[in-house]
């Protein structure tokens, strides 16, 4: 009797500790269910503020920017002007940033405003203006309204085309914008890319020759029915009957055919180029001149002038390389 009600007693506490594991445990994925829930909120509630100011910077323009009077253009400006929430700047560059070299004026004069106000993302916009666009007014109006923050210059996006863009007009823009930004981090970057080894296509190699080709080829006349006699022993006799089968003259014809071939090959060698814009650079951050020997340049970066004056190298962390 005793062992029966101590078995119950043990059943018991193992059905109370069962009931309080589910419990913890449904408390457990019921709060990691939340937490991957946060972010996907947070996604959905930005997504509705970008398409809700989407369609306001979208109405401004239909209804303002496209008149013709100037009043309208003047009054649709100062409308987004008086946008101060950093989550319009992505509306504004969608619909502003395109051929129409007026609403690309208006777009860099609103983005300044921005950045002036330390917006990350209208600095980032900017520094993609000054080394992206067609047109070097917008390029040196870009880098002009990147100088209206009054903290460190923002220049990581300039830095990361510095060193890792394969064109070398965009590496030169970015040198030019770092320059007028006093950005010295860059002085190394600068030296590294000073001088390059470039593939340029220098030549052609161009060949003639003359192709054979033997064509050998059977030509078919029109077929022609013609009549044969056929006979056959049948029970008590001989059958005789006709059958038509076609007659196709065919006739052999072979020729040869000479035409001429040319084939060109590009000559693609390695040079060393020299980039203006990248010693302008240099110059203007350094006061100094090395010209483009490269090693001048990195001997005076061990003395003591260079190393009290340009901070050490920094290594440039790519977007994609962040954690």
């Amino acid at each position: 009797m005793r062992r029966a009600i101590a078995l119950v007693v043990a059943l018991a506490a193992v059905l109370a500790a069962g009931a309080f594991w589910r419990r913890s445990e449904s408390a457990a994925s019921g709060g990691e269910a939340a937490e991957e829930a946060r972010p996907a909120a947070t996604d959905a509630a930005n997504d509705s503020a970008f398409t809700d100011r989407l369609k306001e910077v979208r109405l401004i323009e239909i209804k303002h920017l496209r008149s013709n009077d100037e009043k309208d253009f003047q009054a649709g400006r100062q409308k987004l002007l008086a946008m101060h929430d950093e989550a319009a700047v992505k509306p504004i560059v969608q619909v502003l940033y395109g051929e129409n070299m007026r609403y690309r004026g208006l777009l860099l004069e609103i983005l300044g405003q921005f950045a002036a106000r330390g917006s990350k993302v209208a600095q980032a916009y900017l520094q993609e203006i000054a080394v992206g666009d067609g047109n070097t007014a917008n390029r040196r109006r870009a880098v002009a309204n990147l100088k209206t923050w009054t903290g460190d210059p923002p220049t990581d996006r300039l830095m990361a085309h510095l060193a890792a863009d394969k064109v070398p007009a965009i590496r030169d823009r970015a040198a030019a914008a770092l320059a007028a930004l006093n950005e010295k981090r860059a002085v190394w970057l600068l030296i590294e890319h000073l001088v390059t080894q470039e593939q340029r296509v220098t030549g052609a190699e161009i060949r003639d020759a003359q192709v054979t080709l033997d064509i050998r080829a059977q030509e078919c006349g029109t077929p022609r029915f013609r009549t044969y006699p056929i006979s056959a022993a049948v029970p008590g006799g001989i059958a005789t009957f006709t059958i038509e089968l076609p007659e196709v003259a065919v006739t052999d014809v072979a020729t040869t055919v000479s035409i001429p071939d040319r084939s060109v090959t590009p000559v693609v060698q390695r040079i060393k180029v020299e980039h203006p814009e990248i010693l302008a650079a240099l110059k203007a951050l350094t006061g100094k001149d090395f010209g483009y020997d490269q090693g001048a340049w990195q001997k005076w970066l061990q003395t003591a002038e260079a190393q009290k004056n340009i901070p050490g190298w920094q290594p440039v962390i790519l977007k994609s390389e962040k954690k």
